[in-house]
């Protein structure tokens, strides 16, 4: 299983427990159908943006069902994402940036709003190979320290662990506490950036 990308092991899920919730917030909920379905629509959106495999996908968006699609559509497509907080006002913008993967290319910024009115789509899951040394995410670090580069080997080989039915996503910049419960067939339960926010 781990020479898997992370999103070939929740397709597996797809096929398992399609029906079953994979993501549940106060916004809303997806099924794992639902969720892998947004999420190819989505891939194939951002691909026809930009987004080639290799790429990194900058993402500055609230904590929700939507980012859940958003990411596994990156990853998806091949790319890699970092996420960055919603108050780092000045580096990045709101949305989903794709960095550019040459240096005569332009970072561009897809809103969400667009990304999500296209949901409506049907579209099979991509063909793209992912190898398991290819990156997944980017850690960003403080001080201007280069990012940790974290790799689909790193997040699937955790599978070896057990996770319970129900896992909250409340905070973690990898996501990895939205991949490993999905990765498990598991149900995530988002906690709002907001509302996280404050509670502070």
């Amino acid at each position: 299983m781990s020479a898997l990308g992370v999103h070939r092991v929740v397709e597996r899920q797809v096929v398992a427990r399609g029906e079953s919730l994979a993501v549940a917030s106060p916004h809303g909920c997806l099924t794992y159908r639902e969720l892998n379905q947004l999420a190819n629509v989505t891939a194939r959106h951002l691909m026809a943006c930009g987004l080639r495999r290799g790429s990194l996908v900058v993402v500055k968006m609230e904590r929700s069902p939507r980012l859940a699609v958003a990411l596994l559509a990156v990853l998806k497509a091949g790319a890699a994402y970092m996420c960055v907080d919603r108050d780092d006002q000045n580096r990045w913008p709101e949305g989903i940036a794709i960095s550019p993967a040459r240096d005569d290319e332009t970072l561009f910024v897809v809103d969400p709003a667009v990304l999500f009115r296209i949901g409506s789509r049907t579209a099979p899951n991509l063909p793209i190979v992912t190898r398991p040394d290819d990156l997944a995410c980017v850690l960003p670090q403080r001080n201007a320290r280069p990012g940790i580069l974290v790799p689909h080997a790193t997040i699937t080989t955790l599978q070896s662990h057990s996770f319970p039915d129900r896992a909250v996503w409340s905070g973690d910049v990898a996501a990895l506490d939205l991949w490993l419960p999905l990765m498990a067939g598991g149900t995530v339960a988002v906690v709002p950036s907001s509302l996280e926010s404050a509670a502070a």
